[in-house]
């Protein structure tokens, strides 16, 4: 039987207007990913620009969005930061406000050894009762995790797995063999879905889920019939939008795509992020045309996080 926490969740931006954060939209925008059949979302993620967030607003997203999709809905808050004890606290937070589960993001700037990084994950494990899976994203960290260290993480019962953001399918299987089958492993590189899943992946947290979470459910769905063919016919549709995206840092194109998909939605994002370049939106919006349209009525049934 699957985990609750395999599937496809989207990295979801985080909507301002102002200056300020934009509840409206973003109720909207969870609602819509609800609807729309994504897995889960994570909130606070770069693609949520978690680094110009304050601590109340990062509270306040997790509380907004458990209110539009419900009890049941997953849920992952993305907390840390190159502070061990910041991190407790963030994760602490985050579980009072009603996340499912901790994506924990490793120390960035100081760049510790491997033995600090397993140091940093199980004093946080050690903390929260909810399921805690370690973000690897060595380009942003400046530090890559080797399976070893993320095999005396796993020892740890709160630590269920990990999210690659390198779609690297023999890592995914040292993962496999350091750790147990049973350990979880999503990756962020939404391009390479179908094959990272055909070597033992369960999953994908991407940013491009912002803008095409019934394709990626549709992905998902072909990957676990074992149609792996027709999962990479769907995957190649998101291959040009994946080029656009790649223009600017993200979010600044998936928010400009967004602002075209919900009207209300503004693109604007904090700075030192700026607007994107303006010949890239007609091309997002060429490329936003050939996605399946949205669903229209009632939610599609989601898998309880209980």
């Amino acid at each position: 039987m699957d985990h609750w926490l395999h599937g496809m969740f989207t990295a979801l931006v985080t909507p301002f207007s102002a200056g300020a954060l934009d509840e409206p939209s973003l109720l909207r925008l969870v609602d819509w990913q609800v609807r729309e059949g994504a897995d889960g979302i994570v909130l606070g993620s770069a693609s949520g620009e978690y680094s110009t967030l304050t601590r109340n607003e990062r509270i306040r997203l997790v509380r907004l969005a458990r209110a539009a999709a419900g009890p049941g809905y997953p849920i992952l808050a993305a907390a840390g930061s190159n502070s061990t004890a910041d991190s407790i606290a963030e994760v602490k937070d985050a579980a009072a406000a009603g996340a499912s589960a901790i994506l924990l993001r490793l120390p960035y700037y100081n760049r510790p050894t491997q033995a600090g990084l397993v140091q940093h994950v199980l004093s946080v494990a050690e903390t929260t009762s909810l399921p805690v899976i370690v973000d690897n994203d060595p380009d942003r960290c400046a530090v890559d995790l080797t399976p070893e260290a993320l095999a005396e993480m796993a020892a740890h019962p709160a630590v269920v797995g990990v999210l690659e953001r390198r779609g690297d399918i023999v890592r995914c299987d040292r993962i496999m063999r350091s750790c147990s089958r049973h350990f979880l492993r999503l990756t962020g590189a939404g391009d390479v879905i179908p094959p990272y899943i055909a070597a033992g992946g369960c999953g994908a947290v991407t940013s491009i889920g912002n803008l095409a979470p019934r394709l990626l459910r549709r992905i998902r769905e072909a990957c676990r019939a074992g149609a792996f063919e027709q999962a990479q016919t769907l995957q190649r549709r998101l291959i040009p939008l994946h080029g656009l995206l790649s223009r600017e840092p993200d979010p600044v194109a998936v928010k400009l795509a967004l602002s075209f998909q919900h009207s209300g939605v503004e693109p604007t994002c904090r700075l030192p992020l700026v607007a994107a370049q303006p010949s890239l939106a007609e091309e997002l919006k060429y490329a936003l045309d050939d996605l399946p349209r949205p669903v229209n009525g009632h939610a599609i049934a989601h898998r309880s996080a209980a």
